[in-house]
């Protein structure tokens, strides 16, 4: 049974080990992956504390008050009266109330806050998805250097397998008396040059999964196939860059406030009830403890905006704030467009260079497969023969370097729109 257990489990894991990486799921999972991620959930939960918190200011506001005191001197009647004293209340005075203030009208305040604390909730999710999109460039850029790996990997083993082939004929015309050793050695150190870069290659590799790896939370293998992403047409004038959408909810933000500081200065009007026991109680000329009920309503209006401008001057500020935040915009704008063309300006320049590769590469291998012909002839030395195998290796190498820049400067221009 366990040996059944540990087959299906290996079967498994080599199933999952032969699926090819695609980049848009090492985007995905680094996202998900990443610590500010989880700050999104923090945030929305604060938010909801801070709503709940508002939302408290519609319901009745009780408080408990109780205090003691002496005074020097009390009110007393200076009047003397047939048959009639009338004693000063004692200068030692308790009184313990229960107070209760009901908001009916407060301008509109708790409403505009409850507006802000949205509206700040959305500046800082914008703030961490801007934050993440650094990961999406370090993940891309991983992600096409272990792709050029792959591909220069791929390269060196066909120019490895050329030269085993020609290794092993060379072996059999010394042994026929119809070759020298040196051209055997010739190709011997290319084989040590070609083993040397693999081993070079391999070791780019493994340092790019393993980054990609601690990035993604995602235990990849070395061996793994990754896919050559293929893209859809960019739209070269459609800008979504999150940035933007920060800048717009640091507006809608800042729009939000100036509302709560119109409500801050409006009138306000609620109704207020406080019951009480102490001595003395509303009758101040008594001297015993006694019970006491005062009801009403009560209505206020800040009036020194009117000679301090404080309003105006609040108003003012979140205004050049907004003025602020309308440059950024522009001065962001302006930097994306010359680093979108700048792009562009590399795909059409990088898709020439790889009509000229394919042009290059048909015509080195041309040259190389003469020069192959001319050792076996004897015509040529095996260095001649390395010497064109080597402008057909470089020719290739160049053309895989080409496509990869290519591929990943697509990919940074979609990043660079948002896209």
């Amino acid at each position: 049974m366990k040996k059944v257990i540990f087959g299906f489990v290996f079967l498994i894991s080599n199933a999952c080990f032969s699926q090819s990486i695609k980049l848009s799921d090492l985007l995905l999972k680094a996202s998900n992956y990443n610590s500010q991620a989880s700050v999104l959930t923090f945030v929305k939960q604060a938010t909801q504390q801070q709503l709940k918190q508002l939302n408290s200011g519609y319901l009745p506001q009780a408080g408990l008050n109780a205090q003691g005191t002496w005074q020097s001197e009390v009110t007393s009647i200076a009047i003397k009266l047939p048959n009639v004293e009338i004693l000063p209340p004692p200068k030692d005075q308790y009184k313990i109330t229960l107070d209760v203030n009901q908001n009916i009208w407060d301008g509109g305040l708790i409403s505009k806050q409850k507006n802000v604390a949205i509206a700040s909730q959305k500046v800082e999710e914008k703030r961490i998805e801007t934050d993440l999109q650094q990961i999406n460039e370090q993940v891309s850029s991983l992600f096409f250097g272990v792709l050029l790996a792959s591909k220069q990997k791929e390269n060196a083993k066909l120019v490895l397998k050329e030269i085993l082939s020609k290794i092993e004929k060379t072996k059999g015309a010394i042994a026929n008396g119809v070759a020298i050793k040196s051209n055997l050695l010739g190709l011997l150190a290319k084989k040590l040059e070609i083993d040397q870069q693999i081993v070079e290659i391999a070791s780019r590799k493994k340092s790019g999964i393993e980054a990609l790896g601690l990035l993604t939370g995602e235990t990849i293998p070395l061996d793994a196939s990754f896919e050559t992403p293929v893209f859809s047409t960019i739209n070269f004038e459609e800008n979504n860059r999150l940035e933007l959408d920060l800048i717009e909810a640091q507006n809608v933000n800042l729009l939000a406030s100036e509302q709560v500081v119109k409500a801050k200065y409006s009138p306000k009007l609620s109704l207020f009830a406080s019951s009480g026991y102490g001595r003395p109680a509303l009758n101040f000329l008594a001297r015993d403890f006694n019970t006491f009920f005062i009801g009403g309503i009560s209505f206020k209006m800040p009036l020194s905006q009117f000679y301090s401008g404080s309003l105006s001057a609040e108003i003012q500020q979140l205004k050049i704030n907004q003025l602020k935040l309308g440059k950024q915009k522009d001065n962001f704008l302006l930097v994306s467009k010359l680093k979108t063309n700048a792009l562009i300006n590399d795909i059409s320049r990088l898709e020439d260079l790889i009509k000229s590769d394919s042009e290059l590469i048909a015509i080195r291998e041309q040259i190389r497969l003469v020069a192959e012909a001319q050792l076996e002839n004897g015509i040529i030395t095996t260095s001649d023969y390395l010497t064109e195998l080597n402008n057909e290796d470089f020719a290739r190498q160049t053309f895989t370097i080409h496509q990869i820049q290519l591929l990943q400067i697509k990919q940074n221009l979609k990043l660079a729109l948002g896209q």
